[in-house]
């Protein structure tokens, strides 16, 4: 399920004090004011609306509707960071309703490079997923065609990336399987975003290895689980709650992207007598959704094989003597 962080941006928007020009009576002016509200919702953190602190957001104005021949220009609102402090939003500046045109308004976190002259329409923006223990979750958000309103503008932020997490089981009982390392090759981590105006945002394009043979690479504390009797779905995550292990590059075509896994397997009551003790390579599968959260369970084996006795019994052998001497 996609998830939606909505900022509210109470009130007013936005040109600069010092750019009064065009504006209604001072005493109709409204200045911005931010608050956030869910709508829906142990490496990276998920950004929701209780732990989201920071966005930067950019206004352009324009006299019609936004689309796709509408060039954009800087000066209205640019890159501007609002953040959380003491419980409410604020920013430095001040930013007022114009009193004709359209606004049109463009927001991420982290901060990102909006690029609105290579061509007219909507911005877009160049974007390389970062090593794993610097990974984040990038959100965007997008409202055009804004005119004055006492009403609040409400900025639904959309998960950008794609997170991937990995649970595992064991495929015999009172075995103990422990994995202590998971690496994926073969994923593209570079691509163009490119707003779109809709409540989806935008999406993807151009999608690239930013290097030959970018890996992402889990080897924090290995993971174990032990099937039983009782519980032989017994399975355990790798990610912590609020987390995600990885946050990938969406990408539809998953050909050529490998797991591989290291891990041991071993009877319970003689941890240290591994039947397993390697690495397996598996092809992953599916789509990886902006926005979404993939699991794959992997289901371990234990590559035992039993130790079996087939008894044969040696026939006698005869021999004959002849005695002397009785």
């Amino acid at each position: 399920m996609r998830k939606i962080l909505l900022v509210a941006l109470t009130a007013a928007a936005m040109v600069s004090c010092s750019e009064n020009e065009g504006f209604e009576n001072e005493s109709t002016m409204n200045r911005i004011k931010f608050g956030t509200v869910v709508k829906t919702g142990t490496k990276t953190l998920v950004a929701t609306t209780e732990n989201f602190s920071k966005f930067t957001v950019s206004a352009y104005k324009t006299t019609d509707d936004m689309g796709g021949t509408v060039q954009l220009n800087t000066g209205f609102m640019d890159d501007i960071e609002v953040d959380k402090s003491s419980g409410e939003w604020k920013y430095k500046g001040d930013y007022y309703w114009p009193a004709s045109g359209k606004l049109q308004f463009f927001a991420t976190s982290p901060a990102q490079t909006l690029d609105i002259t290579t061509a007219a329409g909507y911005p877009k923006f160049e974007y390389a997923v970062k090593a794993v223990d610097s990974q984040e979750d990038l959100v965007a958000a997008n409202v055009i065609n804004q005119v004055k309103s006492e009403s609040a503008i409400s900025l639904p932020f959309q998960h950008l990336l794609t997170q991937v997490n990995f649970t595992i089981k064991g495929d015999v009982a009172d075995f103990i399987y422990t994995v202590s390392k998971l690496v994926i090759k073969g994923a593209k981590d570079k691509a163009t975003f490119t707003f779109d105006g809709s409540s989806t945002v935008g999406a993807w394009s151009n999608l690239a290895e930013s290097a030959s043979g970018v890996t992402y690479e889990y080897t924090g504390t290995p993971v174990s689980v032990t099937p039983t009797a009782a519980e032989p779905e017994a399975f355990a995550a790798f990610e912590t709650s609020g987390n995600a292990l990885f946050m990938l590059m969406p990408q539809d075509d998953l050909t050529g992207v490998t797991l591989e896994i290291t891990y041991t397997a071993a009877p319970k009551d003689k941890s240290s007598e591994y039947t397993w003790n390697d690495t397996k390579v598996v092809n992953l599968t599916g789509s990886w959704g902006m926005g979404k959260n993939i699991r794959y369970t992997l289901t371990l084996t234990n590559n035992a094989t039993p130790i079996k006795f087939t008894p044969n019994v040696g026939i006698w052998t005869n021999e004959d003597g002849t005695f002397t001497g009785l």
